[in-house]
């Protein structure tokens, strides 16, 4: 009688559909016979039966009101509009099948229809949710801050394909929006994006990193208590570096490779390699980052990303230390600027064999000013394939428990399993065998210079053209 909203999952047959509309009949009867307020959103994935679909609303838009679809054509202000526009958001997330797409659904509706959600309230799109002068004080503030940024964006015909594609869809519907940004890579849409989000935060975004769960940190490894040196070697992994763990590594030219994370927006980019390396600077005990992803983007084509991370040692909330300059073995701060805006991620070190033969890290990050927070965790190998020693028996429990204190089961992750692999599938290994990636390091430059250097060698391409 207390809830305020269902979600319904796979519920295909008869079987399943009675005591279901069973319970939602009970629902509404306590919630009547109380005077409160009945459910706020019914929502259910492509899998349900059509009996179920029909059951689905948000609220005052039911899915089975014939007058609903035209009252929020022609009122796209009205509460009908607005609960149209969050079923159909829902619908999106829920039909991914995604654990984490499953959880934003759940947010999203929270938001819009019990309370304010801090992860999902911060929203760069304009619509009618926020109301006409909220919207127009958004717009002046861009104009007269960005011109210059805005008309150049406008111009150029892929960057204005980019941002028409963005207002399509929700920023924050992190899967949609960065396949939108990743395949439309362009000088001015990172200087758009850079001057309206992050410089200026045109739209207000503070989207928080969070701090849930609360993932515990590898307290041992190899018999012996987790060490900043032995923190730096479990990163460094099996690349081919001095600071490497001279009888673990396999001297290669990556890290890691990733076998399966728990965030698609994240995580289900294929052939991801990981390259954490010494930072050679004056920061000794700093490392960098440099991800190589391929990305299928939106006309179908495979391409190579690579993005330039720092690393900075960082205290865990398991800490005791009153030293607040003090930092904990394995927990990391790391910080990018990835096409105009600024992401943090706070990254653990949950386990790892002593072998090095797998590692399991858990992060939990926000893109502030574009009103994205995410969070997820990575099993990596040397070869990205599922390990040997993890398949059965206690090296598969070990991982199991791994991801559990990451709040997480294996069922949840995304991009394979023990057998199988989507990562690293014939399909996309065929392809990189014709096309190497980008693995050389890109050293002691800065992400703000290393961004430059990128932008600047993209606009002597574009001119070549």
């Amino acid at each position: 009688a207390d809830a305020d909203i269902v979600v319904a999952l796979g519920i295909s047959s008869p079987e399943e559909e009675r005591p279901f509309l069973k319970a939602l009949d009970k629902i509404s009867s306590i919630a009547s016979s109380e005077g409160n307020q009945s459910l706020r959103a019914i929502l259910a994935d492509s899998s349900c039966s059509q009996n179920i679909s029909q059951c689905r609303f948000a609220g005052s838009y039911q899915i089975s009101s014939p007058l609903g679809d035209l009252i929020a054509t022609i009122a796209p202000w009205s509460s009908v509009a607005s609960g149209k526009r969050l079923l159909d958001k829902t619908d999106i997330l829920l039909a991914r099948k995604s654990s984490e797409d499953y959880i934003f659904a759940v947010l999203f509706a929270i938001h819009s229809l019990v309370t304010s959600i801090d992860v999902v309230k911060s929203d760069i799109n304009p619509s009618w949710e926020k109301g006409p002068v909220r919207n127009i004080q958004e717009f002046a503030k861009m104009t007269d801050c960005c011109g210059p940024q805005i008309s150049a964006a406008l111009t150029d015909p892929q960057t204005k394909n980019a941002i028409d594609l963005l207002n399509a869809v929700d920023l924050r519907d992190q899967v949609g929006s960065y396949r939108v940004i990743v395949s439309n890579e362009t000088p001015e849409l990172e200087d758009f994006t850079l001057c309206i989000l992050q410089q200026n935060n045109c739209f207000g975004c503070d989207a928080p990193i969070l701090e849930r769960p609360r993932v515990p940190i590898m307290k041992r490894w190899r018999g012996k208590t987790l060490d900043d040196t032995a923190a730096r070697q479990i990163l460094i992994g099996h690349l081919d570096d001095a600071e490497a763990h001279p009888e673990c590594t396999q001297r290669k030219d990556w890290s890691w490779k990733i076998v399966v994370g728990a965030n698609p927006a994240y995580d289900a980019f294929p052939m991801q390699h990981q390259i954490f390396y010494p930072s050679g600077g004056r920061s000794k005990s700093a490392l960098w980052y440099d991800p190589v992803f391929c990305v299928e983007t939106l006309d179908g084509d495979l391409v190579w990303c690579k993005r330039h991370y720092r690393c900075i040692p960082r205290k865990h909330w398991s800490d005791t230390s009153k030293d607040s300059t003090s930092t904990t073995p394995g927990a990391w701060t790391l910080s990018t600027l990835d096409n105009g805006m600024v992401s943090d991620e706070k990254w653990t070190t949950v386990d790892a064999a002593d072998d090095l033969s797998w590692s399991v890290l858990h992060y939990s990050g926000a893109a502030r000013r574009a009103g994205q927070s995410y969070v997820g965790a990575l099993l990596c190998t040397p070869d990205g394939l599922w390990p040997e020693s993890g398949r059965t028996g206690e090296g598969l429990e070990r991982i199991r428990a791994a991801f559990q204190k990451c709040d997480l089961e294996l069922w949840e992750l995304f991009g394979g399993s023990t057998s199988d692999s989507f990562m690293w599938s014939d399909t996309f290994t065929d392809w990189k065998e014709k096309n190497p990636p980008p693995l050389s390091r890109i050293g002691d430059i800065s992400i703000t210079s290393w961004r430059n250097r990128e932008r600047k060698e993209a606009l002597e391409a574009k001119q070549r053209q």
